[in-house]
């Protein structure tokens, strides 16, 4: 799989268990988190610093200890600010099928993106439970990790003045839909030359209010994205690979090495040499941890 799908075809488990778990810093692919979609259920927690999230037509910000659920369709990416996060994917209903119990749980999970703030649920250990597990390793501790996903479902159904639900709407559904096309086409060819014709047409829109459209849902110009999706891959070409700048420059669609360096300053604050140097030498004083 592309490290950027944006429907993402990564087979998200681990062993037996439809689960699995990401340790997300500034030296993860994708810690910026492109807009994408799944339809799994993604659990996401802050561990520390700030981050902004976009679900469809919504934005909200997450700080540290805040617990978000994304509900499987939805379009969502975010911007993290000096953060440092955890995901768990999972397919609630293959990871408890038929488990009466769970059922509420996981009718709210489908229907709604929830954000838990920190502090605010009643017991917090089912919270730190379920990621915690899913950290280690889940395939020796199976049992405990569908105690703790069941445990967690409990969390969706029970109210609190810090839990915020949205609604996943039919319209926003409709909406997030029609734009999946475009989105997978800057995904699959975005080293070539794309025009915004061509992504207005794959939505069945006219340019001008497709632009508008595609704001709506992805909190970006089509152009802005489709150079920001531009420089993402840059930034893993240069920190993972042996290519030079001029290498990486036509490799991720951009006319030539003074476009590339632009937009990159622009998305990054930094030259491309200077960013692949910077992230080097970080990498190696502190590898990160996780898959």
């Amino acid at each position: 799989m592309h490290y950027l799908d944006y429907r993402e075809q990564i087979k998200h488990s681990t062993g037996d268990l439809p689960l699995a778990y990401y340790f997300v810093d500034e030296h993860f692919p994708r810690y910026r988190m492109p807009a994408h979609w799944h339809k799994e259920t993604e659990a996401i927690r802050v561990r520390s610093g700030r981050l902004r999230l976009y679900l469809d037509e919504e934005e909200l910000t997450m700080e540290a200890g805040d617990v978000l659920t994304v509900s499987g369709g939805v379009i969502h990416g975010g911007d993290p600010e000096d953060c440092v996060y955890e995901c768990v994917v999972f397919d609630a209903q293959a990871l408890l099928p038929g488990i009466r119990s769970a059922r509420a749980g996981l009718q709210k999970l489908q229907q709604h993106n929830l954000l838990i703030k920190n502090g605010f649920i009643g017991d917090s250990r089912v919270l730190d439970t379920f990621f915690e597990l899913a950290a280690g390793n889940v395939q020796r501790h199976s049992l405990e990790m569908l105690c703790a996903a069941l445990n967690f479902l409990t969390v969706p159904v029970g109210e609190g003045p810090g839990i915020r639900r949205s609604t996943v709407s039919r319209r926003n559904w409709q909406k997030a839909e029609q734009i999946k096309p475009a989105l997978e086409y800057i995904e699959k060819n975005y080293s070539t030359r794309i025009t915004l014709s061509t992504l207005a047409a794959l939505a069945g829109f006219s340019p001008k209010y497709f632009c508008r459209y595609f704001k709506s849902v992805v909190h970006r110009s089509p152009i802005d994205y489709l150079n920001y999706y531009r420089v993402e891959c840059a930034a893993h070409l240069l920190t993972d690979g042996n290519m030079n700048v001029a290498e990486v420059a036509a490799r991720c669609g951009f006319a030539d090495s003074s476009a590339f360096i632009k937009q990159f300053r622009r998305y990054k604050g930094d030259t491309p040499k200077r960013y692949k140097s910077r992230m080097l030498e970080s990498r190696g004083r502190d590898q990160p941890f996780g898959p």
